[in-house]
Formats: structure tokens, C-alpha cells, sequence
């Protein structure tokens, strides 16, 4: 039986430099790779990574678009505290919102070298917020 995996495609600067952040910063592997664009595998997903630096947008022009996952509370724990090991520059570090609340949650904010932004998120009740077991 096949779980489904979520796929997410978009435009990159640099292909490399985009890789190595994705692989040495956040755990991702690569898959299939042309040169020209490249699959990875991050927190069991795959993010299929373009080199069309002329499709980046700056992020001014982005709004509130950005990506992320949802981790168990010691595996965001565990990745805070690597991405700060490694000096991380984050839009915002490892941060408790609402604790002690139902609503208790950890939120990290990251851009990758291409300034897209990721959300990396951990619940203490994810069936609280989301309606959802927790992963």
C-alpha cells in the first residue's frame, strides 16, 4: 500500500547551493537530478527544485506565500537546536507560542538561498488545532 507523499515544485536561483542547503541544513536526500532541476526528499515529501533564477520571485512581491511541515514536538525540538548548532540565520528562531494552552505550539522561520520561505512547525495536541493525529 502506497502512502500519499505531497509534491511541491518551484523555481530555484541556484540549483546547487539550493541542494545543499535542503540535504546539509535540513536532512532532505536527493532522487532523480538532470542538472537543470532535481527531486528531493524532505520530512517524507518531495520538493522538485527548478534552476529558473528568472522566475524567483523577490520576496517583497511574495506576500505570505511559503511552505513548511508539521514534526513531531522532539524531532522540531531536535532540528531547532541542529539548525542553530550549524548558524542557521532565521527570519525567526526556534519559538513557544501560546504555552501552556491548548493552542501550545513551536515555530521556526527559515528562507532557503533562494528566499523561499519555510515554516517548520511542532503542536503539543495536534488533534486540537488541526483535527488530525499527530504525526
Amino acid at each position: 500500500m502506497i502512502q500519499a507523499v505531497f509534491h511541491l515544485s518551484f523555481p530555484v536561483r541556484d540549483l546547487a547551493a539550493a541542494k545543499t542547503f535542503y540535504c546539509d541544513l535540513l536532512g532532505a536526500t536527493v532522487g532523480r537530478d538532470t542538472g537543470q532541476w532535481a527531486d528531493i526528499v524532505l520530512f517524507g515529501h518531495q520538493l522538485t527544485l527548478h534552476e529558473r533564477p528568472e522566475q524567483v520571485l523577490p520576496p517583497e512581491q511574495r506576500g505570505v506565500r511559503h511552505f513548511g511541515a508539521i514534526l513531531a514536538w522532539r524531532e522540531w525540538e531536535a532540528l531547532g537546536a541542529s539548525l542553530q548548532g550549524k548558524g542557521c540565520a532565521f527570519l525567526r528562531p526556534p519559538t513557544l507560542i501560546d504555552p501552556g494552552t491548548a493552542q501550545e505550539h513551536g515555530k521556526m522561520l527559515l528562507c532557503d538561498p533562494s528566499d523561499n520561505v519555510i515554516e517548520i512547525k511542532a503542536y503539543r495536541d495536534v488533534s486540537g488545532v488541526l483535527g488530525a493525529a499527530q504525526p
